[in-house]
């Protein structure tokens, strides 16, 4: 028989598996990407995001100071929230090494119509053509962030342990 459960000191045990991990990333389009400025302090903004080949894959441009700075200091954080998707609540933070691809047209080509596709711009082909002309420019930066490691937290895996351990009002 399992102990009760007494309080919410520990949730270590309250995380995504690697399957429910890659549906976020399916179903979520916006990450937090935290870098460091070159003070030491850390800095992040909100991005739309690509999943693919195991890694987060990001746009920009070079005029961007998160671009010096992730140059200067790959060490990274993306954090993705499952907020408004059918995971409901919970989010995974991958430490990240970030790589800057300058001048590389066929990466950018590739991931711009993967990136409008998934936040739901270029629904046609003229649309799909109007913003590439807007966003394919030559100062135009993929910023590639390659996972190190994963730390989630599944609150759903929460809920239903504390309504399994008796606690019947915690969402009342």
């Amino acid at each position: 028989m399992e102990e009760k459960m007494q309080n919410l000191e520990d949730l270590s045990a309250f995380k995504y598996s690697e399957a429910e991990r890659e549906r976020l990333f399916e179903l979520q389009d916006e990450c937090t990407v935290s870098w460091t400025n070159k003070a030491g302090w850390p800095v992040s903004m909100p991005h739309s995001f690509v999943w693919s080949e195991g890694k987060f894959w990001v746009h920009t441009t070079t005029n961007r100071l998160r671009v010096r700075a992730l140059r200067a200091r790959p060490q990274s954080c993306i954090v993705v929230s499952a907020l408004g998707t059918e995971l409901n609540a919970g989010m995974v933070t991958a430490k990240t090494m970030a790589t800057v691809h300058d001048g590389d047209r066929d990466l950018v080509r590739w991931l711009l119509p993967l990136f409008l596709k998934r936040v739901g711009k270029g629904a046609d082909e003229e649309a799909m053509k109007q913003q590439m002309t807007l966003l394919d420019t030559p100062a135009r930066v993929v910023l590639e962030f390659d996972p190190v490691d994963f730390f989630s937290y599944n609150s759903q895996a929460l809920r239903k342990s504390i309504s399994s351990n008796g606690y019947d009002k915690w969402d009342g």
